[in-house]
């Protein structure tokens, strides 16, 4: 078999045989991409009930998408012999990894198989063989379940039966005892299959002594498996019982749900983890903060002087009210509410990026803030303290965004500028990354589970532990409908419904957004509101727990509308409650947070128009004047090789490319929505504008004759978002970013792109030299930003350009001079470039005027192509605090029906 091409697939090695199938690593001649194919054994072919079982694995597998299930592709047959074609796994399996488990990567795998057999229970699959030849471990961590051979679909009219009544199906020391006894089986025989998995991991024995399959099978349904604990005793006594409880002979005193399974291993770990932390938390409370132990010693020498007077106050307090006669009518316990201000510091407002870098939050007792703070030349997480006057930063989180509570308030997740999600504690101590993101995100949720949240800019929802793993998407896009992007998630009371905006690629701005809640288990979603964004939902206590509101935002004003989280249905009109939020039209961010006791958090201010950036010159002393008065929301620019035209992105929900013609005065729209283009650069002959654009799950590249006379042309076909940057003088290669990375797309032959700068740094404004030799580009290896400039296509040397930061790096056309900012200066070096590279020491250029950025250089060298924003504010200085809040919502509805 090794070596023959069946159909478009050349199998290249065996990977594993078991009764049900051989399976092999295979190459698709067609993709280019490595899959598995499982062949039925030649000797089982000619049984139908074997055909049947095989097929019924496609079918099962193929009906799951979870990452934790190994996909199926499709399912074909080659001269008689019948074979599926599976997502190839690139990992070991349990068996061969498993003696070698901590006890918390144990209970990771516990909880990722069960997440998977949670998925498949939900659609009535059972797959009666988990053992650890069936789980595979990636090399990325994640866990895969194999192998749905012999599941068993659940139909409307009964069980599908393709197995013999009486028959045992499964593998000894892993079978559920009903499972030994040919009896039927449901969901719970997977449950204790998976209890003696754990068993094993955990204990590093098998539960049963038996030395032949016999006695195994004898102690399966009679003998009770030993505790955890007598084989290890440091074993928490509640890990021994969740393990023994999956264990159960009989399945009605099993756990019931695989599901429940997951929760309370994520649970136990969160929890475990925890006393590290307390003890920690401990020993920080323990040390003098802030004068805390000063206050403690007045306290106590004046609690004499207070007690006194105080018990006389209350005492009068008590006979007032007994006079009062409270019996005849009942003590109204409403406190009214408060409205104030809090001032930000001068040196830190509230960021007001365009790019959705900001967002506040409170956490859900109302008694922290956390904001992002517009501070010089980046932005910083700021943590204020209701109680207190001062806000202050956050350590570690520079260039952050995006900050989320957790339920218990100890924690702030954010999304950190290396695309990925991080936590750290609102007590102090470094940022623990959880998760990268692969991408910008858009809202995250952290859950009372200990779970996380996040929307993407270009994905559905995507679910991860807060204590790290792989992400997870819990929505998908409906690319028929249009849907672009799902974002700002909340999770309910309920803790299996989701509500989210959704963004689709017809609109211009997310005042035209969808407000949509989805069911987690079932799949079921409902738009809820057409026209707003960024919704919340806060339940009132009345009425039942699933009775409450819905508050979104549209325009400059925070709307609410009754919501019933039971029924997912909202009634009656929206009413407008408060004028503020700050929403971001373009990518649908408020600047608003709700607490569970009432506490509203909000920027006093409305949608402000990103229209405000002119396309300008600046020559080489920092001077600006306008290349023509039309105010957009540009984002880039870049010249074309003659020097006569400049192609832009404009911002909005959905960005498109324009060509501004600089001899004729002419701007000229050169794409039409369908999701955001952007980041668009020249082809060399000047003929083509190359860009990023949305068609499909990801951004990838497309180009367009600059004229629009071309029809636009795909470029690439990647699930990862892709950016151009800059091609060979010849045109003949292109560079882009990906991941973090720099990539080369060859533009002839069959375009198959190859990495040329990776790392664990983030590398991307790659941009090739005038004479092609070289590329200068930007990476964080160092801790910070720097230029970078390396030989191409070899890479035979490596040279550091900036000092103390660099970024932006430009080529002047002749090859001479390279220019990089720094903070708010315009550096350059001068080159040489003969058989080597050389470069001098940096020196300033100019000093960049405020709210400029800098994007290319004019063929004579002597002006630079910029963006100037004209926009009075884009952070504000206060925010404003409303306290009782429900009782005030409470009262507008309750006038609304008057």
């Amino acid at each position: 078999m090794i070596g023959r091409t069946i159909s478009h697939y050349r199998i290249l090695e065996k990977l594993g045989e078991g009764g049900m199938g051989v399976v092999y690593k295979a190459q698709d001649t067609k993709l280019d991409r490595l899959l598995a194919l499982k062949f039925l054994p030649s000797h089982l072919n000619a049984s139908e009930q074997d055909k049947a079982r095989f097929i019924q694995e496609a079918k099962a597998a193929a009906a799951l998408n979870h990452p934790n299930v190994c996909s199926v592709i499709d399912i074909q047959e080659h001269d008689g012999q019948m074979f599926i074609i599976m997502e190839f796994v690139d990992g070991q399996t349990l068996l061969d990894k498993r003696m070698n488990i901590p006890l918390k990567q144990a209970i990771e795998i516990g909880t990722q198989v069960a997440d998977g057999l949670a998925a498949a229970h939900e659609k009535g699959i059972v797959h009666r063989d988990i053992k650890p030849e069936n789980i595979m471990i990636r090399k990325d961590g994640r866990v895969q379940i194999m192998d749905f051979g012999l599941a068993k679909l659940k139909q409307a009219t009964g069980a599908s039966r393709l197995t013999k009544e009486g028959s045992t199906i499964g593998t000894i020391g892993y079978m559920s005892p009903e499972q030994v006894q040919g009896q039927d089986t449901d969901h719970r025989t997977d449950i204790y299959s998976l209890g003696v998995l754990l068993y094993e991991l955990i204990a590093g024995q098998s539960p049963y002594k038996g030395v032949h399959e016999t006695a195994i099978m004898y102690e399966i349904v009679n003998e009770d498996p030993a505790p955890l604990s007598s084989v290890k005793p440091e074993v928490d006594p509640e890990l021994d019982a969740m393990v023994l409880d999956c264990m159960a002979k009989d399945p009605m005193d099993r756990v019931q749900s695989v599901a429940e399974l997951a929760r309370n291993l994520r649970r136990f770990k969160r929890e475990s983890g925890r006393q590290r932390v307390s003890r920690t938390v401990a020993a920080r409370r323990f040390l003098k903060v802030e004068g805390a132990e000063d206050e403690k010693v007045e306290k106590k020498s004046s609690w004499s002087r207070y007690f006194w007077p105080s018990l006389a106050v209350l005492l009068t307090i008590v006979a007032g009210i007994l006079a009062w006669s409270p019996w005849r009518k009942e003590i109204s316990s409403t406190r009214p509410v408060m409205r104030f201000s809090i001032d930000l510091p001068t040196n830190a407002p509230l960021s007001l990026s365009r790019l959705g870098q900001g967002g506040l939050a409170v956490s859900l007792d109302g008694k922290y803030l956390v904001y992002t703070a517009q501070i010089p030349n980046a932005v910083q997480l700021y943590l204020h303290r209701m109680d207190q006057l001062t806000s202050q930063p956050i350590p570690g989180t520079e260039n952050s965004a995006e900050p989320a509570f957790s339920s218990d308030g100890q924690w702030i997740v954010f999304n950190a500028a290396q695309q990925k999600l991080v936590k750290v504690s609102i007590f102090g101590g470094a940022p623990e990354a959880i998760c990268p993101t692969n991408g910008q995100t858009r809202g995250i949720w952290w859950a009372a589970d200990n779970t996380i949240f996040y929307g993407h800019i270009s994905a559905g929802i995507q679910r991860v532990s807060a204590d790290g793993g792989t992400p997870e998407a819990v929505t998908s896009l409906d690319s028929a409908s249009g849907e672009i992007s799902h974002r700002f998630p909340q999770l309910l009371p309920d803790g299996k419904t989701i509500i989210f905006t959704m963004k689709t690629n017809n609109i211009t701005s997310f005042d035209e957004a969808l407000i949509a809640v989805q069911r987690l288990d079932t799949g079921e979603r409902k738009v809820l509101v057409r026209g707003g964004t960024y919704a919340w939902y806060l339940p009132t206590g009345q009425g039942g727990v699933s009775t409450g509101y819905l508050i979104y935002i549209r325009g400059s004003t925070i709307y609410a509308v009754p919501f019933d989280a039971g029924r997912l249905e909202v009634s009656g009109p929206p009413v407008p409650i408060e004028e503020g939020g700050w929403m971001n039209p373009g990518s649908g961010q408020a600047s608003i947070g709700f607490s569970n006791n009432g506490v509203l958090v909000f920027a006093p201010s409305g949608p402000r128009s990103f229209s405000s950036f002119a396309l300008a010159w600046m020559d080489r002393q920092g001077q600006t004047r306008p290349l023509f008065e039309t105010l957009r929301s540009y984002f880039s620019a870049r010249l074309s090789p003659d020097g006569q035209k400049v192609t832009t992105d404009v911002n909005a929900a959905n960005d498109d490319i324009w060509v501004y013609h600089i001899t004729r005065g002419t701007l000229t729209r050169l794409t039409f929505a369908g999701g955001n283009n952007d980041l668009p650069i020249w082809s060399p002959d000047g003929k083509y504008v190359v860009y990023s654009a949305e068609k499909g799950k990801s951004p990838n590249i497309f180009r367009k004759a600059w004229d629009g006379s071309s029809a636009e042309e795909r470029l690439t076909n990647d699930p990862s978002a892709q950016t151009p940057t800059s091609f060979t003088p010849d045109g003949k290669m292109l560079s882009f970013e990906q991941n973090g990375d720099i990539w080369i797309l060859p533009m002839e032959g069959d375009r198959k792109p190859w990495h040329f700068v990776q790392s664990p740094a983030i590398e991307g404004e790659g941009n090739f030299s005038p004479d092609g030799r070289w590329m200068a580009y930007t990476s964080n290896e160092s801790g910070k930003n720097e230029v970078y400039v390396v030989a191409f296509p070899k890479r035979e040397g490596k040279w550091q350009i900036s000092v103390g930061g660099g970024a932006g790096p430009i080529w002047s056309r002749n090859g001479k001079e390279l220019f990089y900012v720094n903070g708010s200066s315009l550096m350059v070096v001068n080159v040489t470039s003969g058989s080597a590279f050389d470069f001098s020491v940096p020196r300033k250029l100019c000093e960049i005027p405020l709210s400029t950025t800098v994007w290319d250089i004019t063929p004579d060298g002597q002006r630079f192509l910029a963006l100037v924003s004209q926009s009075q504010q884009l952070t504000l200085s206060r925010l404003e605090v409303v306290t009782e809040w429900f009782e005030e919502l409470k009262t507008k509805f309750a006038g609304k029906k008057n």
